[in-house]
């Protein structure tokens, strides 16, 4: 199995964003808005841009991709220029609040629960424990087919699911206190991971992912000596993981492995994630299909909405819509899933062939918006490189849909808790943790 790229064209791309990237991140303050930078950048290029190199793709779409390059690299610059005085505050304020993390018993308290909160799926409303000795093979259509079953609401099983969300940012923040202890902290994230799986029967590979990746940056930034070992593991590990996700790929839908030699399982699996654009991306925008934006506007303003209280409500689901249109079946339908168009092509379905550079626009004012809001802040390290990873992997790859429930709806008791101490709110409360006298 042979991947042809065009030359001139993968040479145009990796030069365009080398020079664009290397500006940006060249002007960038702070080890974590670089990271940030260098990661989106790279992800762009890698999802987005390389799969203009292949022959099938339409050259006019170079226009998009540094269309949206340029409109994200610029406008990530205005924001957190716009955003310096938030810098500023959060970071003297939050370091203060957040300097007993090192001491107070109540921080792994915290990851206890947060723990014990992946285990409740296993007790209630079956009791299922004996899957932690006995784990079920991984069933991606079986787990694909019963998030589209209609299901009576649980109103205890959906306050569980809640807690868990908006804990999970003080979880990143309990690891700070083990962050000289590499073996516990990989042990903690396996021991979630494995969790989750037990729990749904099945785990995607970018879970896996951005957990160690969240590890790997948070080694990065706090272990300087180690950045040159770090790179050559990460680089030695990239053919394995390729290979492994391939295979985990195959048997998660009860495929065969019979036949496939792991060098052609990692050109494979290499070739499908940098074809987002000729595969998904190019038929979308030439469909001329666009999102219904009053949909989509209200999808994101009821997002932080408890459903528990309103019931589903109706929106714009992009990925959903792309994928029946790029499928031609109804979302559930049998042989439905989930294609992923990149983020070039999702901006020109939501806003249009001349307006797309909204997307990147809205895109640089989160990821300035989130970092300005925690780079000054050491005890946020992991969760400062979650954020990194949920930027550079899971927007690009995935598109702004799952990312925009976690920085919304995971981080909503993480802003409650930062507006309340940086704004000064109960700062005159005594007996508080954290809370400075």
């Amino acid at each position: 199995h042979k991947v042809t790229l065009d030359p001139p064209v993968l040479i145009v791309v990796l030069v365009g964003t080398l020079l664009i990237g290397g500006v940006s991140v060249a002007i960038a303050r702070g080890v974590w808005q670089r990271l940030l930078l260098l990661g989106m950048f790279s992800g762009l290029c890698f999802y987005s841009g390389i799969g203009a190199a292949f022959p099938d793709v339409p050259h006019y779409y170079l226009l998009y991709y540094f269309g949206f390059l340029g409109a994200f690299a610029y406008a990530f610059w205005f924001f957190k220029v716009a955003f310096a005085h938030l810098s500023n505050r959060s970071g003297r304020v939050l370091t203060r609040v957040l300097d007993n993390v090192d001491s107070h018993p109540v921080w792994p308290l915290v990851i206890w629960a947060y723990l014990l909160l992946h285990l409740v799926p296993l007790v209630y409303p079956e009791l299922r424990l004996q899957r932690l000795f006995t784990p079920p093979a991984p069933d991606l259509l079986t787990h694909f087919a019963v998030r589209w079953k209609p299901q009576e609401m649980d109103v205890l099983q959906k306050f569980i699911d809640y807690a868990r969300v908006l804990l999970t940012p003080f979880f990143y923040i309990a690891l700070y206190r083990y962050r000289q202890r590499l073996k516990l902290v990989v042990l903690l994230f396996s021991l979630l991971l494995y969790l989750q799986y037990v729990a749904g029967g099945y785990i995607g590979r970018s879970n896996v992912l951005i957990a160690f990746a969240t590890i790997w940056l948070a080694l990065w930034v706090t272990h300087r000596k180690y950045r040159r070992a770090l790179v050559l593991v990460a680089v030695a590990a990239l053919p394995l993981m390729l290979v492994a996700s391939y295979f985990y790929g195959v048997i998660r839908i009860g495929g065969t492995l019979r036949g496939i030699t792991p060098v052609q399982a990692a050109v494979r699996m290499l070739e499908s994630e940098i074809s987002f654009p000729r595969n998904v991306g190019v038929p979308i925008i030439e469909s001329g299909a666009r999102v219904d934006l009053a949909a989509y506007a209200r999808w994101m303003l009821t997002l932080p909405i408890p459903k528990l209280l309103t019931g589903e409500i109706e929106g714009a689901r992009v990925n959903y819509e792309i994928s029946e249109l790029v499928l031609g079946l109804g979302r559930g339908a049998r042989g439905w899933y989930i294609v992923l168009p990149g983020l070039v092509a999702e901006s020109v379905y939501i806003f249009g062939r001349y307006f797309f550079w909204l997307h990147a626009v809205f895109i640089a004012f989160l990821a300035a918006l989130v970092m300005r809001l925690m780079e000054r802040t050491p005890q946020l390290l992991f969760l400062q490189a979650y954020v990194v990873v949920t930027f550079a992997y899971h927007v690009n790859r995935g598109g702004i849909s799952g990312p925009l429930g976690i920085l919304v709806n995971e981080f909503m008791l993480f802003y409650l808790f930062v507006f309340i101490m940086v704004f000064g709110v109960l700062r005159k409360h005594r007996g508080l943790p954290g809370l400075p006298d």
